[in-house]
């Protein structure tokens, strides 16, 4: 079992920092957290970790590969919590200790790519816009999921997804909050008075683009299409979206200084 499977565990970096200082993309795209794989892995020992806290995330661990494992044999909304901890062998209780809402086996209520878009917008050099910093980023993080590794596990999550409205009204949600992120961060950078659309539209054109991506990755991997191939059509469909993007909002928010 893996988690946050729907991309490649190689990092990529993100736009818009110095040589040196570059930030890592994050191994897994912003709403994913776990799906199935061909076999279970031995618990991953974390540095730093003391025996009481490893127990706590190998736990945490086993929760999560066993709903993958349930969802991927029956879907999302056919599994109850009392199976998974069952399976799992433990009570429902700890699960939810762990998840306080179902959805967030599947989806990350914290997606760690928020943390990494805002940063390299924040990051970009003199010159570059928002949109393009973040534009840039949303390409260089969906690309990955090109990666052989991957494509199990973007299969496995699209199917899950799919299946699930409870998941596709989450997944929404989860990207409307990170479109919000970005968008205050715009505001604040730029001192827009109240009223002003630029932010708001500036970060809904970024994450409605990563959402295409991301649907085009699942439709594409459902399809038989990996690897390279898969790599080199994200890459494309998001440089073509980029250029929209420049086009448009090229002159908004450039970095003065």
């Amino acid at each position: 079992m893996t988690r946050g499977a729907e991309a490649a565990s190689v990092p990529a970096s993100a736009p818009g920092a110095a040589d040196g200082e570059r930030a890592a993309v994050p191994a897994a795209p912003p709403v994913m957290r776990a799906v199935p794989a061909p076999a279970a892995k031995a618990p991953r020992r974390r540095r730093g970790a003391g025996v009481r806290e490893q127990r706590r995330l190998e736990t945490r661990d086993r929760i999560v590969e066993t709903a993958a494992e349930l969802f991927a044999e029956r879907g999302f909304d056919a599994v109850s919590v009392v199976e998974i901890a069952q399976r799992a062998g433990v009570v429902e209780k700890t699960v939810f200790n762990h998840f306080p809402v179902k959805e967030g086996l599947v989806l990350s209520t914290d997606p760690p790519v928020r943390a990494a878009l805002l940063d390299a917008v924040a990051r970009r050099p003199a010159g570059e816009s928002a949109a393009a910093a973040a534009g840039t980023f949303v390409v260089g993080a969906m690309a990955q999921l090109g990666a052989p590794e991957a494509a199990e596990g973007v299969a496995a999550m699209a199917r899950v997804v799919r299946g699930s409205r409870t998941l596709q009204v989450r997944e929404r949600e989860i990207l409307g909050e990170l479109t919000a992120a970005l968008a205050a961060q715009i505001r604040e950078e730029t001192g827009a008075p109240a009223g002003a659309v630029e932010p708001e539209l500036t970060a809904s054109a970024v994450t409605a683009l990563y959402g295409r991506l991301l649907e085009l990755a699942r439709d594409r991997v459902l399809a038989g299409v990996t690897g390279p191939e898969l790599a080199a059509e994200l890459r494309t469909a998001g440089r073509r979206g980029l250029s929209l993007l420049q086009f448009g909002l090229a002159g908004y928010a450039k970095r003065r200084w």
